[in-house]
């Protein structure tokens, strides 16, 4: 066994053999900035201040090879060899509070709106999620769709036919129940001092985070590139029609495609993503939705010759281990 040490919240944590660093942060009740948990994303990526790690298979996206010799790693690939010392990127608080649900109905087609009013102000930046104890041991992660300094959480949870989550929000929770949510947790959209337009990609309930970054955007210039299987999918259709004809630095298109929404072909999202301006790839590009989909659109990205911003993600796992739509 190795110990890890994490000296932005004074802790020092056994790791056994064979546990990444963030697995031996979370079994040890240190909310450790993640979100993929997969090393596709990069919200978990750290500093090694000491010691030695091995790091597992990761996407380029979320840590390339210049960050990795400058001493970064995620921590969710991140394994260690010996004692290690390790500092996060992200420097938000992650807060765990008690919240009282507020809303939950459908707002569209296999869709639940569900809001929550913690007992404190949680502060959260768009793109972020947090983590939802729907019912005791049964834990799911959701984006989060509230403008920036809202009181209330809102999320859009996507009912799954037999799934756990779908069927504790459609027969045992109701208005007034208390659940326990932590976080934030993955990367943040529109921080200030990013310069640039926000490219979002998005399908299925991705649109809940591109929500959260349009109602709290602050006048940069915002493309949405939206996918779903057929024109009801287009869930949030309404609000994008209104921004985009309400403020011209939001522009929105809305392409139907089942097999892109599921994550099963990249062809129309190709064409989609080749006939983008360049100008949209100097900034940041926030994709959401389900892993096929995200994956694919990250690869597009990533080929066009021109991209000079930062390329982030949040992929919907059906599990309790990544945000979940």
């Amino acid at each position: 066994m190795t110990t890890l040490r994490l000296p932005q919240v004074q802790a020092r944590v056994t790791v056994t053999e064979g546990q990444t660093v963030l697995e031996a942060a979370l079994d040890a009740g240190v909310q450790f900035p993640h979100s993929c948990r997969s090393g596709r994303c990069g919200a978990c990526k750290s500093r090694l201040l000491s010691g030695e790690v091995m790091m597992r298979e990761h996407s380029p996206f979320a840590l390339d090879g210049a960050e990795r010799d400058s001493g970064y790693i995620l921590a969710c690939r991140a394994v260690p060899l010996t004692d290690v010392a390790v500092a996060w990127n992200n420097e938000q608080v992650v807060a765990g509070a008690r919240a009282r649900i507020v809303a939950l109905h459908t707002m569209a087609p296999e869709i639940y709106r569900l809001v929550l009013r913690p007992e404190e102000p949680i502060a959260f930046s768009p793109g972020q999620f947090f983590e939802i104890e729907l019912t005791p041991g049964i834990t799911r992660s959701y984006s989060v769709a509230s403008e920036q300094g809202a009181l209330e959480l809102e999320f859009h949870i996507r009912a799954i036919a037999g799934g756990c989550a779908s069927g504790i929000l459609a027969s045992e929770r109701e208005l007034g129940d208390v659940v326990r949510v932590s976080g934030p947790f993955g990367s943040a959209i529109g921080a200030s001092g990013v310069a640039g337009p926000i490219l979002a990609i998005a399908a299925s309930t991705g649109h809940a985070p591109v929500q959260s970054i349009l109602v709290s955007n602050e006048g940069r210039r915002v493309h949405l590139l939206s996918f779903a299987s057929q024109r009801d999918g287009f869930y949030l259709n309404g609000l994008f029609v209104r921004a985009a004809e309400a403020d011209s630095r939001f522009t929105y298109q809305a392409i139907t495609t089942g097999a892109v929404a599921r994550g099963t072909s990249a062809s129309p999202l190709a064409e989609s993503i080749q006939q983008l301006d360049c100008s949209l790839l100097s900034g940041q590009v926030y994709i959401a939705g389900p892993p096929g989909f995200v994956d694919a659109a990250a690869a597009l990205v990533s080929a066009r010759h021109c991209l000079t911003g930062a390329i982030l993600t949040d992929r919907f796992e059906l599990s309790a281990g990544a945000a979940t739509s």
